[in-house]
């Protein structure tokens, strides 16, 4: 009795857990919580509060130089002198410097927002994904069901000697198949729901709402599409980038101030013919200029980042004419779904219906043999599963074509 309450116990916490790891989320609910949770995302705000952490770092002043000498420096007595020397920029490079970084930050926050833009889009994927494993499951446990049915009325006519060895192995292998792909479904879902969850990043395991085929609506069909607002202003900030870092290049060739102060000790008769201890101390000053005349490595340097410009350039044309090709493709592999799918609601399910009615009818009535008969119901789940292909892709290019058109998240 009390290793039959363990089982029932354990097999209560198994069926908990599994409750637990298929909750029902929205698309909508996704997205929001992968905003939330999502590891990506969140290694881009890190990027954009880093961004602004070091965007006052630009003031950063070259390091104070401290020295100390002892000697024979004025005379054959033993002197000491501490000296004290700053190198200065220009205001210009500091300029330079802090432009740089503040273009880098704001690369950071579009970066997010492209990163928001690519999973939101990849959350839509793979919801379409699992709405169309379910709709596949339901058309493959309908097919089970009518073969395993036909292999017990097989196997019954088998025993009568109604029937050949034939039907009942034909039936049998139709039964077999279904079950198998059955399987494989399930192995996929599996991996689909992976997927799903590692997108979501959250302590829930969750899973697409039980409905009708998730029928995605396109929601501009603008055929004068310039690219996506979100990827372009990415790809033009990289070229900002590019530009301040030249100009950041070109300040290292602008000259430095060198600020310097003594003070040391003379111990012995001065110039004024008066006797100095070496408690007395005098001062002087230093100011100075450091030109690079050596300047051909940093020169090379900003030859080098004007090539990183065109490449910026070259980069947001070519992510400009990318989307507009993808934008193309996708729309002319949708305007081709729209119109099988279109088939498929109008005639070809309802004849598909038709034929396996029709088939089953006759089957029974023994108007057609079982050859016949598998020919015509495999014929109708075929229409049938073309059309749940077609509307998965038709699906697909209307997320491909509403991440291309969006304006924002």
């Amino acid at each position: 009795m009390k290793h039959l309450i363990k089982i029932i116990t354990a097999f209560s916490v198994l069926i908990a857990i599994q409750l637990k790891a298929q909750t029902p989320i929205s698309l909508e609910s996704a997205y929001e919580k992968a905003f939330k949770n999502n590891l990506n995302l969140k290694s881009g705000q890190l990027r954009i509060d880093y961004q602004d952490k070091i965007k006052r770092s630009y003031t950063v002043v070259d390091p104070l130089n401290i020295s100390g000498e002892i000697g024979q420096i004025a005379s054959a007595y033993t002197d000491t002198k501490f000296s004290v020397n700053q190198t200065l920029r220009l205001p210009g490079f500091y300029k330079s410097q802090k432009q740089l970084l503040l273009e880098e930050w704001k690369n950071s926050m579009f970066t997010l927002d492209v990163q928001k833009w690519q999973v939101k889009r990849e959350i839509s994927l793979v919801y379409n994904e699992l709405n169309y494993q379910d709709e596949k499951q339901k058309l493959l446990l309908r097919a089970d069901s009518i073969y395993t049915h036909y292999y017990q009325r097989a196997e019954l006519r088998l025993r009568k000697g109604e029937s050949n060895i034939l039907e009942k192995t034909t039936a049998e292998n139709y039964r077999s198949q279904a079950e198998i792909q059955l399987e494989n479904l399930k192995k996929d879902r599996e991996v689909a729901l992976s997927q799903f969850n590692y997108l979501i990043n959250d302590e829930t395991f969750y899973k697409n709402e039980n409905s009708e085929f998730y029928d995605f609506e396109l929601l501009n069909a603008d055929l004068n599409y310039s690219g996506n607002p979100l990827v372009l202003q990415q790809l033009e900030q990289q070229k900002n980038i590019e530009a301040a870092r030249l100009q950041a290049e070109k300040s290292k060739l602008l000259p430095t101030v060198n600020v310097g102060y003594n003070n040391s000790s003379m111990y012995g008769n001065g110039a004024d013919d008066v006797f100095y201890e070496r408690s007395k101390r005098f001062h002087s000053g230093m100011i100075g200029m450091g030109i690079p005349l050596f300047n051909g490595a940093q020169k090379t340097v900003i030859e080098g980042q004007k090539i990183n410009q065109l490449i910026a350039e070259n980069s947001y044309e070519l992510g400009v004419k990318n989307l507009q090709y993808q934008h193309a493709k996708f729309y002319g592999e949708y305007e081709k779904l729209k119109n099988e799918i279109s088939y498929y609601k109008s005639q070809g399910l309802r004849n598909a219906e038709t034929i396996m009615k029709t088939a089953n009818r006759l089957y029974f009535e023994g108007e057609i043999n079982y050859l016949e008969w598998s020919i015509l119901i495999n014929q109708s789940l075929d229409i049938q599963n073309k059309y749940i292909d077609a509307q998965k892709m038709l699906n697909e290019k209307i997320i491909e074509l509403n991440s291309l058109n969006q304006q924002q998240l």
